[in-house]
């Protein structure tokens, strides 16, 4: 293959990722208006309205019989424990050297929720968190580095786990994120049968289910920002396979 099959390619490449950035930030941008468009409703005004209905509720986090965080240890109504074995991976190139890499691969993950109220100044409303969307706090984010084959014994999700490894195994990360109760909580989610909010039926195209630890208004502006980067990051790859296209074209008509 010559340099100007090779320029072509990179081209294809380029312009895909572009294709894929691009979609990924429309989606995020439809999330950002979508939060702008939803009206904010008091707690105690969700059982007067229509199943089906897109509403937002403020408030904060009360539950009376909640989850315990893993790792954390923390009272919560939502969270996701995850361990992640890093490791080194050696491979021949084709000069026939050794060439080593660090790679992860996901070695347990328990993600548990349980239903919760939204309690502001004029009363509280029932949410029933599966199948939303959460963005949660990460409480837990810590690296141990490889004790050997006869390593610690983690349970997690009721599973009990050995992590001791082999020569390759650099270490574990720990992580966890976790919805505690009592602290702020936004969820934009649709009024259910019986006044509580969930998740929206899968007829309902447009609907969403997101429930977050952070302000609307910090949300809008952290998908704003993301959905930004993405497009001018489409775009410069957009330009860059033009580029590369051109000079491929202009090297084959030579």
């Amino acid at each position: 293959m010559g340099t100007s099959g090779v320029l072509l390619i990179i081209g294809l490449v380029a312009a895909g990722i572009g294709a894929v950035l691009l979609f990924i930030g429309r989606r995020i941008q439809a999330k950002t208006n979508l939060l702008a468009k939803v009206p904010t409703v008091d707690a105690s005004e969700v059982a007067s309205l229509i199943p089906g209905e897109m509403i937002e509720v403020k408030g904060v986090i009360r539950c009376d019989t909640p989850l315990t965080a893993e790792l954390a240890q923390r009272a919560c109504v939502y969270y996701s424990s995850r361990v992640v074995r890093e490791y080194e991976y050696r491979r021949r190139n084709a000069k026939g050297e050794t060439v080593r890499s660090r790679r992860s691969e996901t070695v347990a993950h328990n993600e548990q929720s349980t239903p919760f109220y939204v309690e502001d100044s004029s009363g509280r409303v029932l949410v029933d968190p599966e199948g939303a969307e959460v963005d949660a706090q990460k409480l837990v984010d810590r690296f141990e580095r490889n004790p050997g084959a006869l390593g610690p014994t983690i349970s997690l999700g009721g599973i009990s786990l050995n992590l001791g490894g082999d020569d390759g195994t650099i270490g574990y990360r720990y992580q966890e994120h976790v919805l505690p109760v009592d602290i702020p909580v936004y969820v934009l989610g649709v009024v259910q049968e019986g006044g509580t909010i969930g998740r929206p039926p899968a007829a309902l195209k447009g609907r969403r289910f997101i429930i977050s630890y952070r302000a609307e208004e910090a949300l809008r502006e952290s998908w704003g920002k993301k959905a930004r980067w993405l497009g001018i990051s489409a775009v410069a790859l957009f330009a860059l396979a033009v580029i590369l296209f051109v000079v491929a074209v202009g090297m084959l008509v030579a």
